[in-house]
């Protein structure tokens, strides 16, 4: 099979998971279909990872390395946006894993429906333990009016029915080469602004409930686990988000949803922060600058679906930092003993 001729392009970010990849990499080997191409960006890894990407390419002609410099993963999956051949197109993290009939089963979904984009239910477990996380989930079903919708038949929870990150989603490649969709370079929370734009400008979505993909959660190294070197990098993507649904005049139709969803983002990024005086700093500027820039205050509470949300927002805003930081630590106490995860 000669490149360009791949019915989907599977598009894969590393960065030093040489511990996790082979787990990766084996999980596409085992794919049900086999007309794929892989693009494995290798994002400057300095832990033996593009000694088994190589290994991988050498005996399987559908594997493809593209080394880079260390430019995170916005830029490592631009990189591989940008050599996609295939009609479909998927990210996976080198940390995740995908069950054997996914590209075939969200291939054919796509095909059945003529979806833009095509979401299924994933899994997390833990990275250390392995136990099942209790964030895992699917897509919110009872949310929608069907299993194939267009986005404004869901406006007012379009940022709610589906998480904002992109290994459980498959595109048709033509729409984002139509869209022009990239990620930007931040150093977290990139992903999301990729995935609700193409949610909001998508023509038709379709949904495969069950989980289909692997998620390891609480990795040290991860991406999500490195929030808090640059605890703002959340802000920042929730107002490029905002600025590209304006740009592409849909805003007015998605508000409801974008400021219900960024209001809770917002707050979980503040509570789970880790680090003791990065969380007070990132906090201060937060009320300073961030909640204003977004412009919850425009809205009336009852705006704001969750109250208990809306709750938190206000704690963040007005409570004094000793209450906040008690407040937070019960809350990171609880997250533990429930077994959530870090995102």
């Amino acid at each position: 099979m000669g490149w360009g001729m791949a019915l989907v392009s599977v598009i894969i970010p590393v960065y030093n998971t040489k511990r996790h990849l082979r787990e990766c990499l084996d999980s596409l080997l085992r794919q049900t279909l086999k007309d794929i191409e892989v693009i494995c960006v290798d994002d400057g890894s300095t832990d033996g990872s593009g000694r088994i990407l190589a290994e991988y390419a050498k005996k399987d002609g559908r594997f493809r390395v593209a080394p880079q410099n260390n430019l995170g993963p916005g830029p490592a999956r631009n990189r591989g946006l940008a050599q996609a051949f295939g009609r479909y197109l998927i990210f996976l993290d080198s940390d995740d894993w995908f069950e054997p009939k996914i590209l075939e089963r969200m291939t054919a979904r796509a095909e059945e429906t003529q979806a833009d984009i095509v979401v299924c239910g994933s899994e997390a477990f833990d990275a250390a333990g392995g136990r099942p996380l209790a964030f895992s989930k699917g897509p919110k079903t009872r949310a929608l009016p069907g299993d194939t919708f267009a986005p404004k038949e869901i406006a007012g929870h379009i940022f709610q029915f589906t998480c904002g990150w992109p290994w459980d989603k498959l595109y048709r490649t033509s729409f984002l080469k139509k869209t022009k969709l990239t990620y930007p370079t931040l150093p977290n929370s990139e992903d999301l602004v990729f995935v609700f734009q193409s949610l909001a400008l998508a023509e038709k979505i379709t949904v495969i409930p069950q989980a289909l993909v692997h998620h390891r959660a609480n990795r040290p190294g991860s991406v999500s686990d490195s929030r808090h070197k640059d605890p703002d990098a959340a802000c920042r993507a929730v107002l490029l988000l905002r600025e590209g649904l304006e740009r592409e005049g849909v805003y007015r139709f998605y508000e409801q949803s974008f400021l219900n969803w960024a209001m809770e983002f917002l707050t979980w990024n503040a509570a789970s922060m880790e680090a003791f005086g990065k969380q007070r700093q990132y906090l201060h500027r937060l009320r300073r600058e961030w909640l204003p820039a977004v412009g919850f205050e425009k809205r009336p509470c009852a705006y704001y679906e969750s109250r208990e949300t809306y709750c938190k927002y206000l704690l963040i805003k007005y409570a004094p930092w000793p209450v906040l930081s008690g407040t937070f630590q019960a809350y990171k106490l609880w997250k533990r003993r429930r077994g959530y995860a870090d995102r």
